[in-house]
């Protein structure tokens, strides 16, 4: 019971920061958009999203598998950090060297933002700290470490805004923010008595975790790519102003993304737990946390929609198109939450590579119909395009796919055909509480 209460305590903190951080970022980039324009704000959007590509392969998808091997019994907790952390670090060198190389070979614009942002290759192995710290029931102190990081971050742009920083001044506030939050959990680390054995490194080690892990990065690189494509393309087919009127619809509609990952961690101790003791339980809360996910998906889409009309207000006049965008991508967050929900599914019954080819296949498709729409209808072509890839990823599929078909999709079409059900007992619940 105390553990659970502690899990309830965690969450709770790790929530209200991020609601806070939300809410101090949507400010913040409003008036970034507004004081950069249409332009700057695209140069910026497709940089970071560059980015973020190299920074999901850097990760080498270990973040579950470095947690797993800590919490092992008798691990040498020093040494696995030292082959994680110093796998992850040559992997980001080599990313951050080929970025250089590709800039001086092809010189693109905003060059200097690249690299600026890229930096954050070198830096990043570190965040293998926080796999230790939740080990360790130490989560709380990240989020908070998160949270001042980004309040660091919020000051430097909000003066470099009063002080008309150029372009580059803000894309290193965002790699101060990561820098800060790296620097506070390696204090809270050490301070709790963490350490780290480099010398303990080994490639053989080192590949054998690869090896497990390589399903996990493919589908976190996969998503990543995913998620950003459509804006590199615009700025390439359209150019950077609408890439940035796009990119104030995508900052929106990202700011629910984290609602998911929330209902997951309430639900996927229960799941876990139902596993390994009762199979028709496993499946009843299987299909619960489906149900329950889509009526949040709806709850949050629903929401995006009565925003979109206010986007001009918000980001400006420039950013009136936005709101188009941002009423399809409302759309598209209700597959997202059912493709996540999906993925904690397999991940809790260890088939997380089955996840794989829909996204590769999502992935594919988006990037042709964004060749296809983009041209002709610019950012709402690719908001439509992200609503179709993302639906094809996580419904479709998963009647498709074989790995998927004969069992999650059962469960699938059990929540969707139990929703008013599931709902009716839930309000009943909820009034007899």
């Amino acid at each position: 019971m105390a553990a659970g209460s502690q899990i309830l305590k965690t969450l709770s903190l790790a929530t209200t920061l991020r609601m806070a951080r939300l809410l101090l970022s949507f400010a913040l980039t409003c008036a970034l958009a507004r004081h950069l324009g249409g332009a700057g704000f695209g140069h910026l959007a497709v940089a970071m999203a560059l980015i973020s590509i190299l920074l999901s392969v850097g990760e080498l998808g270990f973040a579950r598998y470095t947690v797993r091997e800590l919490m092992k019994r008798g691990s040498d907790q020093p040494a696995v950090l030292g082959i994680t952390i110093t796998a992850r670090f040559i992997v980001s060198v080599g990313l951050f060297a080929g970025l250089i190389a590709w800039i001086g070979w092809r010189r693109p614009e905003g060059a200097l933002l690249l690299v600026v942002y890229g930096t954050q290759l070198l830096t990043n192995p570190a965040t293998e700290m926080l796999a230790w710290l939740e080990a360790h029931g130490r989560v709380s102190k990240a989020a908070v470490a998160q949270f001042i990081g980004f309040i660091v971050s919020a000051v430097c742009i909000a003066i470099g805004i009063w002080n008309h920083a150029p372009l580059w001044f803000f894309a290193l506030t965002y790699a101060l923010e990561g820098w800060v939050f790296i620097a506070l959990c390696a204090f809270v680390f050490r301070q709790h008595g963490g350490r780290i054995k480099p010398r303990a490194f080994q490639f053989s080690r080192a590949f054998a975790l690869v090896s497990r892990s390589w399903p996990e990065l493919a589908s976190q690189a996969a998503l990543i790519l995913l998620f950003r494509l459509d804006t590199m393309m615009i700025e390439w087919l359209r150019g950077a102003e609408e890439a940035g009127i796009y990119g104030a619809a995508v900052r929106v509609s990202e700011m629910a993304y984290f609602v998911p990952g929330i209902l997951a961690t309430l639900f996927l101790p229960r799941l876990m737990e139902a596993r390994q003791n009762d199979s028709v339980l496993f499946e009843k809360r299987v299909v619960d946390y489906l149900s329950a996910s889509v009526i949040l998906a709806f709850i949050v889409a629903a929401g995006l929609l009565i925003l979109s009309p206010w986007m001009s207000t918000a980001f400006g006049n420039e950013f009136a198109r936005s709101g188009e965008m941002l009423r399809v991508h409302a759309w598209a967050f209700i597959p997202y939450a059912i493709g996540i929900a999906r993925t904690q599914i397999l991940t809790v019954e260890d088939r997380l590579a089955a996840n794989l080819s829909s996204v590769i296949l999502a992935v594919a498709i988006n990037a042709w119909l964004n060749l296809i729409w983009i041209p002709v209808h610019g950012g709402v072509g690719a908001a439509w395009a992200t609503l179709v890839s993302y639906t094809l990823a996580w419904v479709v599929c998963t009647y498709l796919s074989p790995g998927l078909r004969t069992h999650v999709s059962g469960l699938m079409t059990r929540a969707f055909v139990g929703l008013p059900r599931f709902t009716l007992l839930r309000v009943r619940a909820l009034l007899h509480s």
